[in-house]
């Protein structure tokens, strides 16, 4: 399966397959000594807040979280991905519902039930809500609803959709 290096747990060997990102985040990589087709170990001790560290060709290296969520990577394990995991421009589905209680009859109320589609539309600007895309609406949550979202990852949204941001109009 495909998931972004973010998404796996340390331990983990990974083979990477792409960097979803311009030609800088490529070359970013390729200085740090990790190549397309490299099969890469994350480390034990990698927490899941600061960089994340990974060992290739026996050399350790310590990969930024945001150059990381970019490097797309195979593995044979099943790591589990959360609806706040998600990056902005991913296209995902939603595998299993965790909440309970009233916020688990809310949620489902309003369509998020298993199998349906969605895409990440965007973060507010502290990371909490989020707002996502699905059935023709837009629907905003808390993040602490989201992390009880289990999703599958159908397509990786490109940072900036592909688009350059424009400040200014002519």
């Amino acid at each position: 399966m495909k998931y972004r290096l973010t998404y796996c747990t340390p331990g983990s060997e990974v083979e990477v397959l792409e960097v979803n990102a311009g030609a800088g985040a490529l070359q970013n990589l390729l200085s740090l000594g990790i190549n397309i087709g490299d099969k890469i170990k994350i480390d034990p001790d990698s927490n899941c807040v600061g960089p994340v560290i990974v060992s290739s060709n026996g050399s350790s290296v310590s990969i930024g979280r945001e150059l990381a969520a970019k490097v797309i990577v195979e593995s044979s394990e099943i790591f589990k991905v959360t609806l706040a995991d998600a990056k902005v421009g991913d296209e995902i589905e939603v595998t299993r519902i965790n909440s309970q209680g009233d916020i688990r009859f809310r949620l489902l109320d309003m369509g998020l039930v298993r199998g349906v589609r969605m895409k990440v539309v965007r973060f507010a600007p502290l990371g909490d809500p989020i707002e996502v895309r699905l059935k023709g609406f837009h629907l905003s949550m808390r993040l602490e609803e989201a992390e009880s979202i289990e999703v599958g990852i159908l397509s990786y949204g490109k940072n900036g959709n592909g688009r350059r941001k424009r400040w200014w109009t002519r």
